[in-house]
């Protein structure tokens, strides 16, 4: 039952919440109204104590902790050739897995039961993409592609279609197989042109999110770092940090891949272990070796640093060094022999602590002043 509010032309339910029925003039409404009119019109965007929301619904978890839920975004994130894609490899066999599937211990993927699981990548060659996908299929025990997992190599269409080509296909495959249970993206930096312009990275991240709330899915996204830093990709990375449920880092160090949380929303750090995997030959794709113990990530993070204070020692702006004189400054400033100063500049340069100049001398980066 509701009652009519005649001075103002709305209708006052019991509860005392106002519905203004279909039609409507609001510009009307608003010059005789005035703030009322306003509130109603966006009260389905308000939350208060009492708001009917149901509870996320979980589709990985990592030792129990969420890390990716329908209607967000989450971001995995590493250098080339860390592991990115091979880990998301995993999340996505576990998804389409209808049964047991070679997964590492502690990640729990929620089966798709049925609903579509997309793949879209913007940077392997095909025949490289088909390796992956291969893998993948082995790792959840099936023989042949599930019609539901859904995997599309877009290298070759231009960066503008990108967007179109994506929304289309997942909006078929929600229609087809009612519902989209997870959509990988191995490149989202690729869908703009510059990584570091606010509004396109801004746009995009936003694109993500809405098609994440939209279909009601996981969008998981794989992006890489600036060169040399911990930092992913441009302003769009940084937006990615701002907007993601989690970002997760992968790390290596030899043969060795490393999982490790870097920012979550629903969980604590210190709950995710740093779970460490590497390439098996006879299985042809990436394997569970083990926990990284934290102990050993500190001693890691510590050396880093103190690699990059000898760097600004050695090479203290304006000086510049030739690799022979270099070496020898290594060898003064750390007390150490020649094959460790020639370690040492090696660590340097991969770290990109240090950068060649055009007369071949060797001098402090000044994009990498700091860890």
């Amino acid at each position: 039952m509701m009652i009519k509010d005649t001075q103002k032309d709305t209708f006052t339910q019991p509860d005392g919440s106002v519905h203004i029925p279909e039609g409507t003039d609001f510009n009307k409404l608003q010059l005789e109204n005035g703030a009322e009119a306003i509130l109603t019109k966006y009260s389905y965007l308000q939350i208060t104590d009492s708001t009917a929301i149901s509870p996320p619904v979980e589709v990985i978890k990592i030792n129990g902790e969420t890390i990716s839920t329908e209607g967000n975004i989450t971001t995995i994130s590493g250098a080339a050739k860390s592991g990115k894609s091979a880990f998301s490899g995993i999340l996505i066999a576990g998804a389409i897995a209808s049964g047991e599937y070679d997964g590492f211990p502690g990640i729990d993927i929620i089966p798709n039961n049925g609903k579509a699981v997309l793949h879209f990548d913007t940077e392997q060659a095909r025949h490289k993409h088909q390796k992956n996908l291969n893998g993948i299929l082995r790792r959840a025990q099936f023989e042949s592609c599930p019609s539901y997992f859904l995997s599309y190599n877009i290298r070759q269409e231009t960066t503008e279609d990108y967007r179109l080509i994506t929304e289309k296909l997942i909006e078929a495959a929600h229609e087809k197989f009612n519902g989209v249970h997870l959509v990988v993206i191995d490149g989202g930096a690729d869908y703009i042109r510059d990584v570091n312009e606010p509004n396109q990275s801004n746009d995009l991240v936003k694109y993500f999110e809405e098609l994440a709330i939209r279909f009601s899915t996981s969008i998981i996204i794989i992006v890489h770092l600036n060169p040399g830093t911990e930092k992913e990709r441009g302003h769009f990375g940084s937006q990615l940090q701002r907007k993601s449920e989690s970002v997760l880092s992968i790390k290596t160090q030899g043969d060795i891949s490393c999982l490790e949380p870097k920012f979550l929303r629903s969980a604590g750090k210190g709950e995710i272990p740093l779970i460490q995997f590497m390439f098996d030959k006879q299985k042809d794709y990436h394997v569970y070796c083990g926990i990284k113990p934290q102990a050993e990530t500190d001693k890691d993070k510590k050396r880093i640093e103190e690699l990059l204070l000898l760097a600004q020692k050695v090479f203290a702006p304006p000086l510049t060094l030739a690799y022979t004189e270099a070496i020898e400054s290594i060898m003064k400033h750390s007390q150490k022999q020649v094959a460790t100063a020639k370690e040492r500049f090696k660590e340097m340069k991969a770290h990109k602590f240090i950068i060649q100049g055009d007369d071949k001398n060797w001098r402090l980066n000044p994009d990498n002043a700091e860890v």
